[in-house]
């Protein structure tokens, strides 16, 4: 049986630690979106990659919404701002 995505991103309390609710819900809400055609193996690369984004969000004071958008360029998911012609 798969794991359900959302119990596994919310029961985790560290991926959100340190996060205002603002980015906590914006990078759950990311995840949960890209958990939906995940397998199980994608799951937790999703969960690392969650971990990943709030420890450089803490620690440096990165917005979530633009880590997020970094990963999403570095997939090709979307336009880089400013290199648009």
């Amino acid at each position: 049986m798969r794991e359900d995505p959302a119990a596994l991103f919310l029961e985790d309390e560290a991926l959100t630690d340190g996060l205002t609710d603002e980015e906590a819900e914006a990078l759950l809400s990311w995840l949960l979106d890209l958990a939906r055609e995940a397998s199980p193996s994608q799951l937790a690369h999703l969960r690392r990659l969650g971990h990943e984004i709030t420890r450089l969000s803490r620690d440096y004071g990165l917005p979530v919404e633009e880590l997020i958008g970094l990963v999403e360029l570095a997939w090709g998911e979307t336009d880089a701002p400013g290199l648009q012609a």
